[in-house]
């Protein structure tokens, strides 16, 4: 028995390694490139992020980087750039070469957790392996939409690698990775029913919106399929969505702080905006109604006639990642913001449902065909991954960093302006934070902007015209210089409209098209000392700067003085300024209910203002200190508190099943002497 379970799991880690092989064979070139050309990718950012939390492990807690600053759970879920922080802490590589190299792994290792999904599904490796081999291979939305062909090379294109290499999909990927696992874990977990299963299957189920929203979203259509699909067989259905919902909740306690209720509030209220104005009207409740009715109708007549409960649930999968994705390509009807994207996990769902429906008749082959069909995919498999590496070692040619302009200018401002806060468009702007620690007051995540004041002047500054107002509103914001590309700029985007409107304010730096100019301000500093009659009434209505002009004048007012800002770590700064007990603090960064601010020991009043700013009210007389703390407010403290109980909790509940069966083991081995 034991060299047959040694023989069992050699065969699974062969067919494992060689999907592993044949992905990294196709993306070989990516495990050791630091930067390719494709500096409009959205990779950028993550690149920074995990540059980042390289640097800063023990402050996790607000992100000063982007937006005027946001808590660091709304910068994007955490998980994938924790682990290319980490490589590039432990090894010292640049933060493209560990963003690249990990990424490569998730993508080399998405058709390996697919293949012990399936495997774990329906019982076949061989089925399980073609599933794995054909979703390395072909895609169907190349198939199915045609404005993908031609930016992914044609119907047999990368296109799963495109979306990683070209659109940095990192994250996207390494969530479909793990959304596999996750599913497999599960079922692994109501097969055996052990602690150490479910405390497993939870953190799979965790991992996978920690790296991605989308991926969250499509773990929840998984998981809806898998249970409408009648797994796991022998329970009663109430049975098998009340343990799915103890999964869910267990989940959920392990990752709170990084997913909290204001996180996902904040998520919720941006992605209409980000998904282009997303309104779900009639014509899309229409569409949503079908879906449902056709995947309720498809899960009763599957179960009626019997059909293998795996070959349901890709069915399922696939109607609800299919309907999602191509509602929005072929009628542009999105059933949820940004519903094309599920395309990755539309292709998955196809491979799972073609080779579960395909397997069954090709068993009934004779072994003299079932050789045939065998080497016929082998022949149209071979040239089809030669083609695929060719077009991979082209798609991730690498690029001299050093002569970008992205990287020209993060450099100029670590030399010229450190610490300033700055406005950088386009690629700038995405970029920027992979090279240098300038805050800006855009960034590379807008699903994660908490002062919607920031949203309507970056708005303001790529579409408008008017000089003064972009100035004012910047100045209001703490903005100290503006990156611009104009005719012949480097830049990738070009996202100003009028970048001629800022001749005139005194230029810094020029590099051809790319200009910064600085914002002219009486101090540089983040931290004003004001009275409480100048702060602004009213947000700017109509991009119009009338109601920021007796809190703009009062910065200037040279009758006022000076406080200096200091930040002591990411979630701590302190404010020093000779104060009178009438005058407050105002401070540019954007307000949460997670600050909190004391001055010689006692605690003192701290809110937000119209603007979405920090307002203090020290009280004091005389020179001053203000130190200001970031902990997330209430709601973070008893995040951190259900997270610290859930883990332990595991931790008991699985020592308590070890001891259990040992002691078990124990009895039996007595009763069986005896």
């Amino acid at each position: 028995m034991l060299n047959a379970r040694l023989k069992a799991c050699a065969t699974t880690f062969g067919c494992a390694a060689l999907l592993f092989a044949l992905n990294a064979y196709i993306t070989l070139r990516l495990f050791h490139t630091d930067y390719t050309r494709h500096m409009g990718s959205i990779e950028g950012a993550y690149v920074g992020l995990a540059r980042y939390v390289s640097q800063h492990w023990g402050d996790m807690g607000w992100f000063p980087l982007w937006y005027g600053g946001i808590p660091y759970a709304d910068t994007y879920p955490p998980l994938l750039h924790w682990i290319c922080g980490l490589y590039l802490s432990l090894t010292g590589v640049t933060p493209g070469l560990a963003h690249h190299f990990i990424t490569a792994v998730f993508y080399s290792l998405g058709p390996v957790t697919l293949f012990w999904m399936a495997w774990r599904l329906c019982g076949s490796r061989a089925c399980a392996w073609v599933a794995g081999a054909g979703y390395s291979l072909i895609s169907l939305t190349c198939l199915l939409v045609k404005q993908m062909r031609p930016s992914s090379g044609g119907y047999l294109a990368p296109h799963r690698l495109e979306c990683l290499v070209f659109y940095g999909e990192g994250p996207h990927i390494a969530s479909m990775c793990l959304l596999a696992l996750a599913i497999g874990m599960l079922h692994v977990a109501f097969r055996k029913r052990r602690p150490w299963y479910w405390v497993a299957a939870a953190l799979a189920v965790a991992s996978v919106p920690m790296s991605n929203w989308l991926g969250g979203m499509a773990l929840a259509m998984g998981l809806a399929a898998y249970l409408c699909a009648g797994f796991p067989s022998g329970e009663k259905p109430i049975s098998n969505w009340m343990r799915m919902a103890a999964v869910g909740v267990y989940a959920y306690a392990l990752v709170v702080p990084w997913l909290s209720p204001a996180t996902i509030a904040t998520i919720r209220a941006n992605a209409p905006r980000v998904a282009h104005d997303y309104e779900f009207n009639t014509a899309h409740r229409l569409l949503a109604a079908g879906v449902a009715l056709a995947f309720l109708l498809a899960a009763w007549i599957m179960s009626r006639w019997k059909a293998p409960r795996h070959t349901r649930f890709a069915l399922l999968f696939l109607l609800i990642t299919g309907s999602a994705a191509l509602g929005d390509y072929w009628f542009n009807l999105p059933l949820i913001p940004q519903g094309g994207r599920y395309h990755l996990e539309m292709d998955m769902a196809f491979w799972l449902a073609a080779t579960f429906v395909v397997w069954p008749l090709a068993r009934r082959l004779n072994r003299r065909a079932t050789v045939a069909l065998a080497l016929a995919l082998v022949l149209v498999c071979v040239p089809l991954v030669i083609r695929q590496r060719r077009a991979a070692r082209d798609m991730e040619r690498p690029i001299d960093i050093g002569r970008t302009i992205e990287y020209k200018t993060a450099q100029w401002l670590n030399r010229n302006l450190p610490g300033a806060r700055v406005f950088a468009a386009g690629t700038v702007g995405f970029w920027l934070n992979a090279f240098s620690d300038s805050p800006q007051l855009g960034g590379g995540f807008d699903n994660g902007v908490t002062n919607p004041l920031v949203i309507d002047v970056i708005y303001q500054i790529f579409a408008g015209d008017n000089q003064k107002l972009a100035i004012d509103l910047v100045s209001a914001l703490g903005v100290d210089a503006l990156i611009v590309g104009g005719k012949g700029s480097a830049e990738v985007y070009h996202p100003v409209a009028h970048p001629e409107r800022f001749a005139g304010l005194t230029e810094l730096w020029r590099d051809g098209g790319d200009v910064i100019y600085s914002v002219p301000r009486r101090t540089r500093s983040l931290a004003h000392v004001l009275l409480a009659g100048d702060l602004a009434q009213m947000q700017p209505v109509g991009y119009n700067s009338v109601a920021l002009q007796p809190y703009l004048a009062a910065l200037e007012n040279p009758t006022y003085p000076p406080a200096e800002l200091h930040w002591r770590a990411p979630s701590a700064a302190s404010v020093t300024a000779d104060l009178r007990p009438e005058q407050i603090l105002s401070v540019q960064i954007s307000w949460d209910k997670g600050w909190n601010a004391s001055a010689g020991g006692r605690a003192v009043k701290i809110r937000g203002d119209r603007l979405g700013l920090v307002v203090i009210e020290p009280r004091c007389n005389g020179p001053c200190t203000v130190n200001l703390t970031y902990d997330g407010g209430a709601e973070g403290r008893w995040a951190r508190r259900i997270q610290w109980a859930a883990f332990a909790a595991g931790a008991i509940w699985i020592l308590m099943g070890l001891w259990q069966r040992k002691a078990k083991l124990h009895s039996t081995t007595q009763v069986t002497n005896t």
